[in-house]
């Protein structure tokens, strides 16, 4: 009995979870979807569900109402669950018929806006085709400005405000009348065209006569004034001649005057035939002398040869010159002087005979010391044949010397050679001992870093150098930076000492070595980099480094690198030449250019 008890309860307490969740749908739907759908079963329903029972804190589940109310299926009919039950199933009745209304109309709605689409595609295809209907008439209208435009200085009508067909119309019977009118002028043009023509034609005929004749008389006129010219230079010298001879017979003698003369002629040129016979005589005579004379002086020159012959070998020993008192002088005292040489030269033969043989023994003694010198050099020859052969045996020594000296170059060169490769192989073998060393797997990593900041390190100094005028260089070593002033004796110090705007300029270094190391240390094809941006907290700069900062930045820009600064400081802001200044406000910021195009620093402030 009292399971059956528990059993009747737990279903109550199923059907009346199941009843609250169908009015809590309900009231949703009520509230959202269905609040304007005029559903009175549930509002009714709602009402109920929400009366003064509902809210009095003794709902039917806690009296024991709630199995009394919702045992309508099972009970009997009549009772207030019968009710319920039948507010339940007329709003959910109703709820299913304004679903059912409601899908009507949003099948309605649907089909209304395909309606509305297709209807909006018909217009749109109807606004296209007035477009080209526009454009075909714009088209039209040009095309008749265009036929129009180069007959306005022949009067073609004006296009107005006129309908198309209308403005074509006129334009076309226009130009119809200009037609006719112009082929009824040209046939006149062409009958006085042909007119013309044949009056041309007549007229070059002419002037082709008249030309001709005119060059005729040219020739004729040429060959006049050709003949006028020789005539007159005649006559030129004709004149010259008549008054040549007047001159030169103006003082000319008479006929008895030139008879007398002739006369005296005469006897003048007998007088100088015997004269030629004379002088052919004589001639001959001179001939003969000149032939005896000549043999003399061939005998003499005989002589003076002979003379001269005899003297010249003993001109070394001081014979007498040859003077010019004649030949017999000549041979007198030669031969004077060579009888008193003779008498000389016999007293003295004894004493140089003793001298030579002095002399034959010296040159023994120095042939026989030669040969002992020669011998002690590896050259033996005998002493009789020193004299003779040792220039000739010390000549070929020395060539044999050179030759060994040579050889002996060349063997110091091939070792010099040697000894080269030797340490160049010495210093391969070193570089290849470093890189076997250096290539080790937990050495590589370390000296391709060491590489790179070497490089990176080398341009940043170069760029540091140039930013401060000269005064800092940039090293580093076992992972520390070090500035070199050589404003301070070229000391060497850590970055740390730097002061702000020093600092500023060496990070600015070393980070436009690493921009432009970038397409180096990373892969092949890499980009280059060719601009930079800075946002350093300038603010927190004092004047004079942000003066320094500023300037810095000015120098970096006149190059090929784009600088940009992103900065609140207006002190640093006034002096980029473009900015571009960012305004926001509540809803949106915006971006304004200012300051003329170009390359340099940029500011976004």
């Amino acid at each position: 009995m009292a399971s059956a008890e528990q059993r009747a309860a737990a279903e109550l307490d199923s059907l009346a979870e199941q009843r609250r969740r169908r009015v809590s749908s309900l009231a949703a739907a009520q509230a959202g979807p269905l609040a304007c759908a005029g559903l009175t079963a549930v509002a009714e329903l709602l009402a109920h569900e929400t009366g003064p029972a509902a809210h009095d804190g003794q709902g039917p589940a806690s009296e024991g109402g709630a199995a009394a109310g919702l045992a309508g299926p099972v009970a009997a009919e009549g009772g207030p669950a019968a009710a319920e039950a039948g507010r339940v199933t007329a709003a959910l009745a109703e709820v299913a018929a304004g679903l059912r209304a409601r899908q009507a109309l949003d099948a309605a709605a649907n089909a209304s806006a395909d309606a509305m689409t297709a209807a909006r595609g018909r217009v749109r295809s109807a606004q296209a085709g007035l477009d080209q209907a526009q454009a075909d008439t714009a088209a039209a209208r040009g095309a008749l400005n265009a036929a129009r435009d180069p007959l306005v200085p022949l009067g073609a009508p004006p296009a107005g405000d006129a309908a198309l067909a209308a403005a074509w119309a006129e334009l076309v019977g226009w130009a119809s009348g200009q037609a006719e009118a112009r082929a009824a002028e040209l046939a006149e043009a062409r009958a006085a065209e042909q007119a013309a023509a044949g009056q041309r034609d007549a007229a070059r005929e002419r002037f082709g006569r008249a030309e001709a004749e005119l060059s005729r008389l040219r020739a004729e006129a040429t060959s006049a004034a050709k003949a006028e010219q020789e005539a007159r230079t005649r006559l030129a010298e004709l004149t010259d001649r008549i008054a040549e001879l007047d001159r030169v017979l103006r003082d000319a003698p008479d006929e008895s005057q030139v008879s007398a003369q002739l006369a005296q002629l005469g006897e003048l040129e007998a007088a100088a035939s015997r004269a030629g016979q004379r002088l052919v005589s004589a001639r001959s005579n001179l001939g003969q002398a000149r032939q005896g004379v000549t043999g003399l002086e061939r005998a003499e020159s005989a002589a003076r040869a002979r003379l001269s012959a005899t003297r010249d070998p003993l001109v070394r020993l001081g014979a007498p010159a040859l003077d010019a008192h004649g030949l017999l002088a000549g041979w007198t005292a030669l031969q004077a002087w060579a009888a008193a040489e003779a008498g000389t030269r016999d007293r003295d033969i004894a004493p140089a005979r003793e001298r030579v043989t002095a002399a034959r023994a010296g040159a023994a003694q120095l042939s026989s010391a030669l040969s002992a010198d020669l011998a002690a050099h590896g050259l033996a020859l005998p002493a009789e044949t020193v004299a003779a052969g040792a220039a000739t045996a010390v000549t070929a020594a020395l060539e044999r010397a050179r030759a060994e000296t040579r050889r002996v170059a060349d063997r110091r060169a091939q070792a010099a050679g040697l000894t080269a490769r030797r340490d160049a192989a010495r210093g391969e073998q070193q570089v290849a001992r470093l890189l076997g060393d250096l290539l080790r797997s937990d050495r590589f990593p370390r000296w391709l870093v060491t590489a790179a900041v070497d490089a990176l390190v080398d341009e940043a100094s170069v760029t540091l150098a140039g930013l401060t005028n000269g005064q800092f260089d940039l090293t580093h070593e076992a992972g520390e930076f070090y500035v070199v002033d050589h404003a301070d004796a070229d000391s060497r110090r850590s970055v740390r000492t730097l002061s702000g705007g020093e600092t500023f300029q060496a990070s600015l270094a070393l980070a436009l070595a690493l921009s432009s190391q970038m397409s180096t240390l990373a892969a092949a094809g890499a980009a280059r980099l060719d601009s930079i941006f800075l946002d350093e907290g300038f603010g927190t700069l004092d004047p004079e480094t942000l003066e320094v900062v500023a300037a810095t930045l000015e120098t970096l820009a006149q190059g090929q690198r784009m600088v940009g600064v992103v900065t609140h400081v207006a002190a640093l802001a006034d002096r980029v030449p473009v900015r571009f200044v960012v305004s926001r406000n509540a809803r949106t910021s915006t971006v304004t250019r200012e300051g003329p195009a170009g390359p340099g620093l940029a500011d976004a402030d």
